[in-house]
């Protein structure tokens, strides 16, 4: 490799890391990120809400069972749909849902941006290496 490659190569590898920490900078300072944030210590510290979400969790582990079976009724549905409404009753618990989603809708619209900008899926290369989901 010529000493020109060389220095083009270490411009571009330092130009990408200066990219890299203002998308995280503007990530991170995000008022999305910052709710989120937020939302999810006090989640964290609210055993009310801990314990709406167990017991949503396991109405829907059950309805998901149901439904991958093909067992599904219609006072499953019901039973579901009531489980959900119980649990938002909860402020924390709903503000960390609400949150959550605000989150990933600001997420999808970076990624939408950013693969326009680069021409191909940015959040499908920006993802770590697994084996595990996809």
């Amino acid at each position: 490799m010529s000493k020109e490659q060389i220095i083009v190569e270490q411009q571009t590898h330092e130009r990408l890391n200066f990219a890299s920490a203002a998308l995280g900078k503007v990530i991170v300072n995000s008022e999305q990120y910052q709710n989120f944030i937020k939302a999810r210590d006090n989640f964290r510290v609210s055993d009310e809400a801990k314990q709406a979400s167990m017991e949503y969790n396991t109405v829907l582990r059950d309805y998901q069972m149901k439904a991958n079976y093909g067992g599904l009724t219609s006072d499953d549905e019901k039973i579901r749909e009531e489980a959900r409404n119980k649990a938002m009753e909860n402020k924390a618990l709903s503000e960390y849902y609400i949150s959550q989603e605000k989150l990933i809708g600001f997420y999808q619209e970076l990624n939408s941006y950013l693969s326009g900008k680069l021409k191909f899926n940015f959040a499908t290369l920006a993802k770590p290496a697994s084996g595990c989901c996809g």
